[in-house]
């Protein structure tokens, strides 16, 4: 599913960072990667318009 807003940007990337453990061959490697071709997608493309992360805490 194609991430559409900030919100679906968000949930990608917490669901990304959660099967990041999981093996490549398994359907959760498999959506791990899907996961990551649309997060790139989404930056390709609204780059410009996203609002800065949160500054680094030293």
């Amino acid at each position: 599913m194609p991430i559409s807003s900030e919100q679906d940007l968000e949930r990608a990337v917490e669901e990304f960072q959660r099967l990041s453990d999981a093996p490549d061959e398994s359907k959760e490697g498999e959506r791990r990667r899907v996961l990551d071709a649309d997060i790139k997608a989404y930056y390709a493309q609204c780059s410009d318009a996203l609002r800065p992360g949160k500054p680094r805490h030293e």
